[in-house]
């Protein structure tokens, strides 16, 4: 699979699975843009300067391999920042083609204890941070006919885990955005999908136990991301990718129990809770109108009202 002559765009590049994310589409033939916050560094007997060395690392690494690359050390839960930064890499190049909102927080908090200055950044980075990237591309992707963007999830949202709160919040609002961005992308052949990575890095090592830390290499991943940023991407659609495994997740709707017009009381519902519990079959539905037909049709059957 080749993206020559494409712009891709990734957050978080200059380290873990950011940086690998650019290195394959750089070795794939893609045009890429490296950004990353800027990291205070002491400078021998001058004051802190801002720099991000991981960043750069990432940028001479691309550049050896013979790809072309810009990087940019960007905050992007700033939307100036965000901005200025897409209007001076329009100056070098007039589109981008794929973006990968890959930077994010990671922390773990007992929930009575959670800041709320830590509960902001974590909304700041992930959820506004790819909201003001998208947003700023969104027009220059409409005009080109095409696009490929990819939203960062965890498997602590998509399944809960002890002390995530911020992160679980946080990474379901991508979902949410998946969702509901992906029907306004589709007839601009704008494809927006979310991937549910887990490989070993910096931020995920504390969590592997050392005797399957192996098993979490980046391939799977790498794979899955150039999937979901090629021309044969799907649409708004949620992949999970980590240990050689590949799999496609969505929100699923149990069988739903009808109750007649006065009948549905919280005694009942206590009564019917474990049939409703897991009620087979399953109904998928693609998009929010679609849940809100299927209970109109349910209703309209008992009040003779017929739906075309």
């Amino acid at each position: 699979m080749r993206f020559d002559n494409q712009v891709a765009l990734i957050t978080g590049a200059g380290s873990g699975l950011g940086r690998a994310y650019a290195i394959m589409l750089a070795e794939r033939g893609a045009k890429v843009v490296l950004v990353d916050q800027p990291k205070l560094v002491p400078a021998k007997d001058e004051p802190l300067s801002a720099t991000n060395r991981e960043l750069q690392q990432t940028h001479e690494a691309i550049l050896k391999l013979g790809g072309e690359c810009l990087y940019f050390e960007v905050d992007v839960s700033q939307q100036t920042q965000v901005k200025a930064m897409v209007n001076r890499l329009l100056q070098h190049w007039q589109s981008v083609d794929i973006l990968i909102n890959n930077a994010g927080v990671y922390g773990a908090c007992p929930f009575e204890h959670i800041q709320q200055a830590d509960w902001q950044r974590q909304f700041d980075v992930d959820v506004n941070g790819s909201f003001y990237l998208t947003q700023a591309l969104w027009p220059l992707m409409k005009a080109h006919g095409y696009g490929r963007i990819l939203m960062t999830t965890g498997v602590s949202a998509l399944f809960g885990d002890l002390y995530q709160v911020p992160f679980s919040a946080a990474k379901m609002a991508l979902v949410g955005m998946v969702n509901s961005l992906s029907l306004e992308g589709e007839q601009y052949n704008i494809h927006i999908n979310s991937l549910c990575p887990q490989a070993l890095t910096t931020m995920t090592s504390k969590h592997l136990a050392p005797a399957i830390q192996p098993l979490f290499s980046f391939d799977t991943v790498t794979a899955t991301t150039a999937f979901l940023v090629s021309g044969a991407a799907p649409n708004g659609q949620h992949l999970l990718a980590g240990a050689g495994s590949v799999s496609h997740g969505m929100f699923a709707e149990f069988q739903s129990i009808y109750f007649s017009e006065g009948l549905c009381t919280p005694d009942k519902l206590v009564k019917h809770w474990p049939e409703l519990h897991y009620a087979f079959p399953i109904n998928l539905h693609t998009c929010g109108e679609d849940k809100v037909l299927a209970w109109s049709k349910q209703s309209a059957f008992e009040h003779h009202i017929k739906i075309e």
